[in-house]
């Protein structure tokens, strides 16, 4: 049984928790799949005016990383616990929220050694959730590496910044300290890769407050629709956002 709270921080990340099978083409699990993330990629280019799928990619894989990758490391870090979900258990809704199949799903508390219980937690949610997804992305839209994993860090940057900020508590402030510097330092196997993708990106100071710019460009001004009243997003790294709205 998962405690009340799960479901309503879930929420504040746009993550729905319901009880029924995922017969869609959009679960994670079939997103696996060149054809089935190219018909989504499509669905996003059209809905979002971007002008290829590219560009695309980029904005889905910033936004799945929200929900997925900071809803988990914030209940991680905040609560010591975590809602695991399994690929065939989360679908990518047509309104950019994920469902999680309740069925498929698992409370799990830290219990014994924090250390251990955290590396496993970071292992299975990159290696089953995240790095396939990435992987099927390069593939399908050409976008390299270096921006797919940035749109992580970036979001994972802005987590721990906003935590950071609003804890009080000097614990739990380490703890906050103690779970960034182990997703930058972790070795490359936590997230299915040879090296650690996000040791250069999580780039934050040692007081998680600063904001940094990013080193590689995610795209999102090329959009003809834009969802927020920016010409560029707030870290871009192009000389010819200053002076820009989000400056």
């Amino acid at each position: 049984m998962r405690p009340e709270w799960v479901e309503r921080e879930l929420l504040d990340f746009g993550v729905h928790i319901t009880n029924g099978p995922m017969t869609s083409d959009r679960t994670l699990a079939a997103l696996v799949s060149e054809a089935s993330i190219r018909r989504l990629l499509e669905a996003e280019k059209e809905a979002m005016h971007a002008p290829n799928i590219a560009v695309a990619a980029s904005m889905f894989s910033k936004r799945y990383a929200y929900l997925a990758v900071s809803s988990t490391l914030y209940l991680m870090t905040m609560y010591d616990a975590v809602y695991r979900f399994s690929p065939e258990a989360c679908v990518f809704r047509e309104d950019r929220k994920i469902e999680l199949d309740e069925t498929l799903c698992s409370f799990v508390q830290s219990e014994g050694d924090r250390h251990e219980w955290r590396e496993q937690v970071v292992r299975m949610l990159f290696t089953q959730c995240v790095t396939p997804l990435l992987d099927v992305l390069k593939r399908t839209s050409r976008l390299p590496y270096s921006i797919l994993w940035e749109n992580v860090a970036v979001r994972i940057n802005s987590l721990y910044r906003s935590m950071m900020r609003e804890t009080e508590e000097p614990k739990m402030k380490e703890r906050v300290r103690e779970d960034y510097l182990f997703l930058k330092k972790a070795s490359g196997d936590l997230f299915g890769a040879k090296q650690n993708p996000f040791q250069h990106s999580l780039n934050l100071d040692e007081s998680l407050l600063d904001t940094s710019n990013r080193k590689t460009c995610c795209m999102y001004y090329k959009l003809e629709k834009k969802s927020e009243s920016l010409d560029y997003c707030l870290v871009c790294p192009l000389e010819k956002k200053k002076g820009t709205a989000c400056s």
